[in-house]
């Protein structure tokens, strides 16, 4: 179910029923998010828990659970770092060529004749819950510590020189007020 195309009519009529899934899922069946995580290490997984049933507009919606346990790649050191999340979701949909949909319902997701994907929708629930800058917490957790302290280091000297324009300046002035 969660890799077939649905229309409304099956969103409708796996809501009528209740259906309840739960699904361990390998991060490599969710191609996007399969781009960011570190392929040294197999250990991504996410799990799927998920309702569909009728909202209080007897509309199908979907809610539940992920449980992403992701092993992402650090943008400062470049090494493997643990991401441990529990992203709790909730999702209506609406047919497009509803007259019902009023402007005051804004959370839900309008299907149209080319269906959904659930998997894709789980998916965006995932990246968006991702931290906009991957990196350790602290520094000293970087990997590569050495060559990233050698690469601050010497950065840290070449804008302490570039950042004193005038010492040279104040040489000379200290120098001829004696």
């Amino acid at each position: 179910m969660l890799h077939q195309k649905l229309f409304f009519k099956d969103l409708l009529d796996y809501s009528t029923s209740k259906s309840n899934l739960s699904k361990k899922l390998d991060v490599k069946q969710m191609p996007r998010l399969s781009e960011i995580i570190s392929l040294d290490n197999d250990s991504s997984t996410v799990s799927i828990s998920a309702t569909l049933k009728l909202n209080d507009q007897l509309n199908p919606s979907i809610s539940g659970e992920i449980i992403a346990s992701l092993s992402l790649i650090c943008q400062r050191c470049l090494g493997s770092l643990n991401w441990n999340e529990t992203i709790e979701y909730s999702v209506d949909f609406i047919k497009e060529a509803d007259p019902h949909t009023g402007k005051n319902n804004i959370d839900y997701i309008s299907i149209n004749d080319e269906g959904i994907i659930l998997l894709d929708l789980l998916e965006d629930e995932v990246l968006s819950s991702l931290p906009m800058s991957i990196m350790h917490k602290n520094i000293e957790l970087c990997e590569n510590i050495d060559k990233l302290s050698m690469f601050l280091g010497s950065s840290d000297e070449e804008t302490e020189k570039k950042n004193k324009p005038f010492s040279d300046l104040s040489e000379i002035l200290g120098k001829d007020g004696n």
